[in-house]
């Protein structure tokens, strides 16, 4: 197993779990349809509002694919062109089949409208696939999505279709329903979840998929499934087709402290920590490398390669872990305190800011995001 190293600038990324989709909706088609009405009818008649309506909805697409355009750049998101890069070098047409998103979020779904327009994206940036500027030709079959929280599942509902892609199969579910843990560590399907007590049914049950895809998701699970972590990868295997493949994006866990300039951003992640707690809310607890490896090899699954992608943090994105301990001050038990905090704050950002005024180019580096593709045997 090796571990090449990429540097990469990047801000942290927090995914959270969602459920199921398939794309090319009739709506998407029918935005082909219009086009062609639109192209062909002008010079016979002028356009008439249904026309005029077609050619808008077609602008706004194009608006909305411009959030998915550097997708379709080689370099244009080092994670997720890497998981492209493993897809083409596996697959002889480079496809990821039946897709599921086991914990989405904004930005994997703006992937998977990438892959869905991937043509399209290609074409409009005026090469053709084997460029070495662009991102290769991936395709997929179909996608699910889930999310365990309702908030998430609106949003990504409504940018989905904003991207033309279909949002039916966008789910609110948790992975700890309607199963629980055997004998041998390993998790069973039940028709009671006798976790919680509730007779949910489990999950996407009977369902498989070719490519699955763990965005974040371990990190997130303390928030929605405390202490399932070790169980994720015995649930989702589940869902895994023989020979498919599993990729798994996490965030090595921040250290207490760490030496230098980069100190500053340990600092904040613990003030912002504290903050979370104190407006009793849940912290994301993300898990190392090496324990991402051990646990995905007792699914039963096989560790193909593993990367590492150093970040390197600007002042701008430490004040935005700032402002997620600011967001939570309203929720402390005392105004006082929050006051007190809020000072605490303030100071972290003036000292972030100094900080990156000593860097020539205004950075710290800092731990790393890590990809690990898997495969069932």
């Amino acid at each position: 197993m090796k571990h090449p190293t990429t540097l990469i600038t990047s801000s942290i990324a927090f995914a959270i779990p969602t459920k199921t989709s398939s794309f090319l909706t009739a709506h998407h088609r029918s935005l082909a349809l219009a086009a062609k009405t639109v192209m062909g009818s002008f010079e016979s008649s002028p356009p008439n509002d249904d026309v005029s309506a077609a050619a808008l909805k077609i602008a706004d697409l194009d608006l909305s694919i411009s959030k998915i355009e550097k997708f379709a750049h080689r370099k244009g998101d080092a994670l997720f062109g890497y998981i492209e890069e493993c897809q083409v070098n596996s697959s002889p047409n480079a496809c990821f089949g039946n897709f599921l998103d086991a914990g989405t979020g904004s930005h994997s779904l703006r992937w998977i409208a990438s892959i869905i327009h991937r043509e399209r994206l290609l074409a409009k940036n005026g090469g053709a696939p084997s460029s070495t500027s662009l991102a290769p030709l991936v395709s997929l079959k179909s996608f699910t999505a889930i999310t365990a929280d309702e908030t998430m599942r609106l949003r990504v509902s409504k940018e989905a279709k904003e991207l033309g892609i279909d949002n039916s199969n966008i789910i609110i579910g948790n992975w700890n329903e309607g199963v629980k843990v055997n004998n041998n560590g390993g998790v069973e399907f039940t028709s009671k979840d006798t976790l919680n007590g509730n007779n949910k049914s489990a999950l996407l049950e009977g369902q498989t998929f070719d490519t699955i895809l763990a965005d974040y998701l371990v990190g997130a699970i303390d928030g929605f499934s405390p202490y399932f972590q070790d169980q994720i990868f015995h649930r989702l295997v589940h869902h895994l087709a023989p020979g498919g493949r599993m990729y798994i994006i996490g965030l090595q866990p921040i250290p207490d402290r760490a030496p230098g300039n980069a100190n500053i951003f340990c600092k904040i992640t613990k003030v912002r920590d504290a903050c979370i707690l104190l407006a009793n809310h849940r912290c994301y607890r993300e898990y190392p490398l090496d324990w991402i490896e051990r646990h995905v090899s007792r699914a039963g699954m096989r560790v193909v390669e593993s990367r590492t992608y150093p970040i390197r943090y600007t002042h701008e994105t430490m004040v935005r872990q700032i402002n997620v301990g600011r967001s939570k001050l309203k929720l402390f038990p005392s105004t006082a305190m929050a006051t007190e905090m809020g000072k605490v704050l303030d100071d972290l950002e003036r000292e972030s800011l100094e900080v990156t005024k000593r860097q020539a180019d205004g950075r710290i580096t800092l731990g790393f995001d890590y990809v690990v593709v898997a495969e069932k045997e």
